[in-house]
Formats: C-alpha cells, sequence, structure tokens
C-alpha cells in the first residue's frame, strides 16, 4: 500500500508536465450555474443548441436534463420538439414513441411509392455468454398498395460449469394492403412469435405465438379541431407452450379521439382485446372453452383558458381476464382490475410565482376465479400542493402531501390474512438566495410522518405490528463560484429517524436514529487542459435504543474521491480517479461518569485508483485503456483489540477499441471489442497469523458490434 500511494502521488507533477504542452481543451462551460447545459462538442458534432433550456423546462413541468436528453436523443432542436408535441397534442416525452409508430401506419405515409429498409445486427460476447441480436424494419409503397415488416431475432448461449444453455427468440410482425382513401385502408397481419430454450439437464422448452388476422385502419376529422382514428383487427390465435395449447379466435378494437378549442383539450382513447379460443394441457386430450380479454381506457383534459391558470385531468380504467387449463380438467381465471383519476390545477404568474393543487385517487383489485377469497385490493388517494414565490432575491419552495392508501391480503394463508392502512403525511421547503454574482445560498427542510396500520381478516397468526414512522431532514448548501477556473461548495445535511412500535411487547425494538454528513467539493482548472476535482464527505450514524442501550450503535464514515482530467492532445485523454473510503463501526455506552464511550467493533479501508486513457488516431476509432488497482482491508475487534481479519487486492486490467465507422452513406459499423484481465488474492487470518488464498486470474475478450444499413 505504500509503494501505491507515492506512485498515485507522483502522477500528479507528471500529468501536470503532460498537460502543459497542449492548448486548451474544448467542450468547456461558460457558468457554474447552467453548467452542461449547452457545449460546444454537442453544437459541432449534432447540430444542437440549448438556448432557454431551464425556461423551457419550467414551462413544461420537465426537468431540464430530461428535456435536453430528448433533444439528443430524437437529434432535434428544442423549438422544433415542442411544436411538433403541441400540433400533435402529444406529451414532450411521449413524441419519439408516436413518430417510431406513425412510420408503420399505411394512413400516414405518402402518397408516393416509397422503399424503406432499415437492417440492424448487434453481436455481444463475453466471458461466459454471448448474444447475437438481429433486426429489420421494411416499409414498401407502391401507390395504394403497402406492405410493413419489423422482424427481431436473438440467439444467446450462456456457458456454465462445462455446460452451455441457449435460448433463441424469434418475432415477425407483418401487414399489407390497400389504401382505399388517404383516411381508410384494408389489409392483413400476421403476428408470429417463437422462444425455444435448452438447459443443460432439462427438457428443451419451446413457445409460440402466431396471430393472423384481417385489419381494418381509418381516421376521420368530422370538424374543425375533431379527428379520430379507429382501428380493428379479427382473425385466429394459436398459442402453445408447455402448460397450455389455445387455439381459437382473437379480436382487437382501438381508438383515439381528440378535440382542442382555444381554451380547453380533450383527449382519449381505448382498446378492446380478446380471444374465445379452446384450450388444453399438452399430452392431455380434454378441451375446455377459454376467453381471454383486455379492456382499456384513458384519456386527459386540459382546460387552460388563460395562461396564468389551467387544470390537467388524467383518467384510465383497466380490467384483464387471463383463463389457463389446469390439470383438475378446470379453467383458473385470473384477474386484475385498475382505475384512477388524478387532476392538477396550476395557477401561474411567472416562473418564480406559482401554485399547483394535486389530487388523485386509484383502486387496483386481483383476483383468482378457481380459489374462493383469492382476491387482492388496494385504493389510493392523495392531495397536495406545491409553490414557489419570490421576492427580494429570495426564491420559497414550498410544498405538502396527505395520502392514504388501503390493502388487503385475505389469503396470506389458508385460513385469512391481514390488511394495512397507511397514512403518510409530508412537508417541506427551500430557499434559496444568490448572494453576489459568485456566492449562491440553499436551505431546504422536510418532515415526514407515517403511520402503519393493520387489520385482520379471519385467522392469520403473524399480523405486522402498528407502528408509526418519523423523518425530519435538513440540509444546508452553498456554492462559491470564483471564476470559470475555480468553483466550491460546502453542505451540511441532518436527518433524525424515529421509529414506535405501539405494541407494549414490541417496544424494546423502538429506536431513534441521527444521521449527520458533511460534504465538501470544489473544482479548479490548473491549466488549459487539466481540470482537478476533489468531493470530501463525512458521516456519523448513531442509532439510538432507548430500552435496549447495550445495542447502540455508531457508524462513522470518511470518503475522498479526487479526479484528474487531463486533455493532452485533442486525440488523447487522460483520467486518473482516485478513491479513499474509511468505515470504522461500534457500539456507543455512557460510562458511569456520565460521558459517552464509542467502543470500536470493526473498521474497513477501501482504496481504489482508476486510470482511464483514450487516444482516436482517426475520428473513427478510438482506443482505451484502463488499469484498475483496488485494496481492501477489513478489521475486526478481538477482546478489544483491533485486529486484521481479512486483505483483498484485486488489479483490474482492460484495454480494446471503439468503433464508429461508416460504411458509403447508408451504412454503420459501431461497437467495441476488449480484452481483460483481472487477478485478485485474499488473504484471512486466524489468531493473527495470515492465511492467504491461491491468487484466482481471469483473461477473457468482450465486445459489441453493431451492424446497421438504411435503404430510403
Amino acid at each position: 500500500m505504500t509503494l501505491l500511494r507515492r506512485a498515485s502521488a507522483l502522477l500528479l507533477p507528471l500529468l501536470l508536465a503532460l498537460a502543459s504542452l497542449t492548448g486548451p481543451g474544448h467542450a468547456q462551460t461558460t457558468s457554474s450555474r447552467f453548467a452542461f447545459a449547452d457545449t460546444t462538442l454537442l453544437r459541432d458534432t449534432l447540430g444542437l443548441h440549448f438556448d432557454r433550456l431551464f425556461e423551457l423546462a419550467d414551462s413544461l413541468n420537465l426537468l431540464p436534463d430530461s428535456l435536453r436528453a430528448l433533444s439528443i436523443r430524437y437529434r432535434l432542436r428544442l423549438p422544433v420538439i415542442v411544436s411538433m408535441a403541441d400540433s400533435l397534442g402529444l406529451p414532450v416525452d411521449s413524441l419519439g414513441s408516436y413518430i417510431l409508430r406513425e412510420r408503420f401506419n399505411p394512413l400516414s405515409a405518402p402518397g408516393r411509392s416509397s422503399t424503406a429498409f432499415h437492417y440492424g445486427s448487434t453481436y455481444n460476447v463475453g466471458q461466459t455468454s454471448s448474444e447475437w441480436d438481429n433486426n429489420s424494419t421494411t416499409s414498401i409503397l407502391r401507390g395504394p398498395l403497402f406492405v410493413n415488416n419489423i422482424t427481431t431475432i436473438t440467439l444467446n448461449r450462456r456457458q456454465s460449469v462445462g455446460q452451455l444453455s441457449l435460448l433463441q427468440t424469434r418475432s415477425s410482425t407483418t401487414e399489407s394492403g390497400y389504401k382505399f382513401s388517404p383516411r381508410m385502408s384494408l389489409g392483413a397481419q400476421a403476428d408470429l412469435v417463437r422462444n425455444d430454450s435448452a438447459d443443460p439437464g432439462g427438457a428443451t422448452n419451446r413457445q409460440s405465438s402466431n396471430h393472423l388476422q384481417l385489419s381494418m385502419r381509418s381516421q376521420q376529422q368530422p370538424g374543425h379541431g375533431l379527428n379520430s382514428n379507429f382501428n380493428a383487427l379479427t382473425g385466429v390465435v394459436d398459442d402453445s407452450d408447455p402448460n397450455k395449447l389455445k387455439r381459437g379466435l382473437s379480436g382487437d378494437v382501438n381508438g383515439r379521439v381528440r378535440y382542442t378549442s382555444p381554451w380547453f383539450s380533450q383527449d382519449m382513447s381505448g382498446q378492446l382485446q380478446g380471444n374465445l379460443a379452446r384450450s388444453r394441457i399438452p399430452n392431455t386430450q380434454f378441451q375446455l372453452n377459454t376467453s381471454d380479454h383486455t379492456r382499456n381506457a384513458r384519456g386527459t383534459l386540459t382546460v387552460q383558458p388563460e395562461p396564468v391558470a389551467g387544470l390537467v385531468v388524467n383518467y384510465n380504467v383497466r380490467d384483464i381476464v387471463v383463463e389457463t387449463p389446469r390439470d383438475t380438467v378446470s379453467i383458473q381465471q385470473l384477474r386484475t382490475q385498475s382505475d384512477g383519476i388524478d387532476a392538477t390545477m396550476r395557477l401561474r404568474r411567472d416562473s418564480d410565482h406559482y401554485l399547483n393543487l394535486t389530487g388523485r385517487t386509484a383502486h387496483n383489485r386481483q383476483l383468482s376465479g378457481q380459489i374462493f377469497g383469492a382476491e387482492s385490493r388496494r385504493h389510493d388517494k392523495s392531495a397536495g400542493y406545491d409553490a414557489r414565490w419570490g421576492l427580494l432575491g429570495w426564491t420559497l419552495d414550498h410544498d405538502f402531501s396527505l395520502s392514504r392508501s388501503r390493502s388487503e391480503f385475505p389469503l396470506r394463508d389458508t385460513t385469512g390474512g391481514y390488511g394495512e392502512s397507511l397514512y403518510v403525511r409530508t412537508i417541506g421547503a427551500t430557499t434559496s438566495r444568490t448572494f453576489g454574482p459568485r456566492l449562491v445560498g440553499k436551505a431546504t427542510a422536510r418532515v415526514t410522518l407515517s403511520s402503519f396500520r393493520y387489520f385482520l381478516i379471519g385467522f392469520y397468526p403473524t399480523v405486522p405490528i402498528d407502528h408509526d414512522q418519523y423523518v425530519q431532514n435538513y440540509r444546508v448548501e452553498g456554492s462559491y463560484t470564483r471564476s470559470e477556473r475555480l468553483n466550491s461548495s460546502l453542505a451540511l445535511d441532518v436527518t433524525r429517524t424515529l421509529l414506535i412500535n405501539l405494541s407494549a411487547a414490541s417496544s424494546a425494538a423502538n429506536n431513534e436514529d441521527h444521521t449527520y454528513r458533511a460534504e465538501w467539493s470544489w473544482t479548479y482548472r490548473l491549466l488549459p487542459g487539466l481540470t482537478a476535482t476533489q468531493r470530501n464527505a463525512v458521516s456519523a450514524d448513531y442509532l439510538v435504543y432507548a430500552n435496549l442501550p447495550e445495542n447502540n450503535t455508531l457508524a462513522l464514515n470518511y470518503s475522498t474521491n479526487t479526479q484528474l482530467n487531463a486533455v493532452l492532445t485533442p486525440r488523447l485523454t487522460v483520467d486518473v480517479i482516485h478513491n479513499v473510503l474509511f468505515q470504522p463501526t461500534g457500539t456507543f455506552l455512557r460510562q458511569p461518569d456520565g460521558f459517552l464511550a464509542f467502543g470500536e467493533s470493526n473498521q474497513s479501508h477501501n482504496y481504489t485508483l482508476d486510470v482511464r486513457i483514450g487516444y482516436t488516431p482517426v475520428p473513427s476509432v478510438q482506443l482505451s485503456l484502463n488499469p484498475r488497482y483496488e485494496a481492501i482491508d477489513r478489521d475486526n475487534s478481538v477482546d478489544g483489540v483491533i485486529a486484521p481479519q481479512r486483505k483483498t487486492r484485486s488489479l483490474n486490467f482492460a484495454g480494446g477499441a471503439n468503433l464508429n465507422v461508416p460504411l458509403g452513406r447508408r451504412g454503420k459499423l459501431t461497437g467495441n471489442i476488449a480484452r481483460n484481465f483481472r487477478a485478485d488474492r485474499t488473504t484471512s487470518y486466524s489468531a493473527g497469523l495470515p492465511q492467504p488464498s491461491p491468487a484466482s486470474q481471469t483473461d477473457f475478450w468482450s465486445g459489441t458490434l453493431e451492424l446497421s444499413w438504411d435503404l430510403q
């Protein structure tokens, strides 16, 4: 360990000397407050900008990082995403899935002839497993005729104890038809799925699901601001697996209606799906009539007569019934029902002055018709608000919520079960202020009270104990930005948790937990190409039992994370990460003199040195090297004296290449391939004497290669 510490200390001047030979790094931010909101890297490579990201995210009631991630995922600028979502009447985070789905809607395709084809193949190899994925999407349009296909094939091989396990999954969905008009089409759809698995020493399992259906798709626009679509599929179903065989008729009817006006909008969608089949257990002759169905309905009502006020109401209803044959020549029915409604009223003056009132109620029910009373139920209700108010440079965020849930489990045993009533009350506040251009202060306080009450259903011997849990937390933090080169932050976090059992027989387990945590971090750009970051944390966790003081425990934690990030040349980067973690734990008791004494029972030391080197000789290839050394020491108390218990040393070494190679104008080869080496040794101690175990080593290749090809 002494040699390791000396070597890590020598890395800093070495990196300083190398960084002094280079020019300034790229993709740096200009303000610590808006860190990573916009970078030259994303502007230059993707052409994306994130101007007014925080204001836009706040108006959409989204997190800024989520909105930024959506822009990168869709490769669209923020104004384009918002305008598309607004024109389609969709939430911003649902835009991507809607676009992908509409790519294969024949009514959304243009009238001209077109051919679109995409093929992707990915091969993953690890130490004991390999996986090969192949997928293709095809869309062919010739006047009114169309053909759409999605095919996926996955082959998985896993090696365990010298034996090979295989899992193969194949699925294909094909739809072809004729467009009679831009608003109606008729066709046929084949949905085929097959799963094959083979385990060593076990039987080969094969599952298949075949749905052959006629399809009808239509769109309507009966009036201004009103549009709808209606789809229907009907045909035959043939499902088989080791537990059942099911053949019969199937159907699927779904649709969506949307109405928009200057002051409110209503969006409703529904689906009715089911089958009527003859079912039986494999290798038997008894056939039973079974029926499955799924009924879904959901909708959103938005009322916003003025920009300063608005109301959003979401509601949903679901009913699922699945019937399967049993060995006793009977039918087992599993039914799941749920419904719910939530509403949010928004009163808003600007981003620093608003009030949101929320309410929610939901019901869930699951039952098995084969067993009397085998039904579980849950009812949830909640209400609350969150508000923000800015005044004289101060910003105050306040929230309050009250929730109640009731769950019933009638058959935890053959004789009965129990139910649970949970009440949760939460109140919190956060205030922040900017003191000049460099200092930002923030304080947060939160209190939560949870009450758990249980009641008996029938006869059940071990009903949980009624108890309350009280949690209060406050956090004070401040950040200081000296310049673009230097910033620092300091925080203090205190949490108090009370667990109170209401039963006198269980009061001995009542406890109080106090956690104190202090954090300090700083970032300093030493040179134009070298940045140092360090995070330090100290915490103490006191667990106190009022009736059993001999069980009181104290856990301490000291951690330091130091990082050096160097851009040596535009093609060469080096990151060095050093972690130190020290964790002593033990009991603390009050002594005759009235003072508390800490009796250490064990302690652990963790040290990690991680180096990551990346070199990009050409834009399409990046070479990487990642050595990592870890040392773990654990000591235990023996007769009041701390003595070694176990020491572990491990070395991991990974090196490889990342590929992003274009293949002409329509293809691309991406992935990575690496060689992985690991060596570790553990030394245990018995009566103070070391007992080293044999060193273990692993050496294997791993990687992922993905080939994609588009034809448009």
